[in-house]
């Protein structure tokens, strides 16, 4: 599911969601290669790298199609540069002045990363401008196809995360794999995707991939269920035989036949025998009285039962 989004699928926002263990950007990345493929104009808003650095490793062909913003040499807008964003720009009108439509076509934009913004400005605010920016670019004759963003789970508490999450119509969480034994750009990782549908129908896949050089995506499958990788099967597809934990222990955790029928034959502190039941389901002959004998220091008045109380 995740190469059919890259390829063009996601609609909407599309929330790429990395941490420490594994980062993200190269994923946003490979959907900036895939939508320049496409002939789409691709609008890039780089607020943590420079242009230099995000633009590494694209082709000449791809770079020459990306349209960059930059946001990272002066954030706060105190050297005046004119191609410049600065982070009081970040509105939806300021946004869509930007889009300058290179053609006709649908339009891409990247946000790298939202994080950053997330750190500096109103969550309110920002989670305003998300849902905005579409219909202000429609109302200005522009169409944005999807909106990119990548966040950093590591830097926002659970609530933030699943009011971004809801907004999103696609969101990609990112895990290493933890078989994997190659190192560097190309490590298989794994991605947790939720695809959510102009029906309301919600997908959600958990599958490896790798990147190669150009930020092309391959797929590896789609996650086993019964948690078993590939490397741990058999040739046969079957999965390989686990060492049993219990095996070298200086005492015995599983019980022998005799011992089995000898607990199964204890009966239970819970359970009646026939007898018992039958006593307690019998009808009592006659019925049950009170019998109250009174104390010494007792004070009875049959006719003012109350005489005792100092009122």
């Amino acid at each position: 599911m995740l190469g059919e989004l890259v390829a063009g699928g996601a609609e909407g926002l599309v929330l790429i969601q990395d941490s420490v263990a594994c980062e993200g950007r190269t994923l946003l990345k490979s959907f900036v290669e895939a939508s320049a493929q496409r002939d789409e104009s691709v609008h890039v808003f780089s607020f943590e790298v420079p242009e230099e650095e995000f633009k590494a490793g694209f082709s000449a062909e791809v770079t020459s199609r990306i349209q960059f913003h930059d946001a990272f040499r002066d954030p706060l807008g105190w050297a005046g540069e004119p191609h410049g964003f600065a982070l009081g720009d970040f509105c939806a009108s300021e946004l869509v002045g930007r889009l300058t439509p290179g053609s006709p076509g649908p339009v891409t934009v990247v946000l790298d990363s939202l994080s950053w913004l997330l750190l500096r400005l109103p969550f309110a605010g920002v989670c305003q401008v998300l849902p905005q920016l579409p219909r202000r670019a429609k109302a200005a004759g522009l169409k944005i196809a999807r909106l990119v963003t990548l966040v950093h789970g590591d830097l926002h508490h659970f609530g933030q995360l699943e009011t971004l999450h809801a907004l999103a119509r696609v969101m990609v969480a990112l895990e290493p794999a933890p078989w994997n034994v190659s190192q560097g750009d190309e490590a298989p990782r794994v991605a947790v995707t939720f695809h959510r549908k102009k029906g309301g129908k919600v997908l959600r896949k958990k599958e490896r991939f790798t990147l190669l050089p150009g930020f092309l995506l391959k797929q590896l499958g789609e996650l086993p269920r019964d948690g078993v990788s590939e490397g741990d099967r058999s040739e046969d597809g079957k999965a390989s035989p686990t060492a049993d934990p219990a095996a070298n222990l200086t005492f015995n955790l599983r019980l022998s036949e005799a011992e089995r029928r000898a607990k199964e034959s204890v009966p239970l502190p819970y359970q009646f025998s026939d007898k018992k039941k039958s006593s307690l389901l019998q009808t009592p002959t006659s019925q049950g009285k009170i019998y109250y004998e009174p104390d010494a220091a007792d004070d009875i008045d049959e006719e003012d039962p109350d005489d005792d109380l100092d009122v």
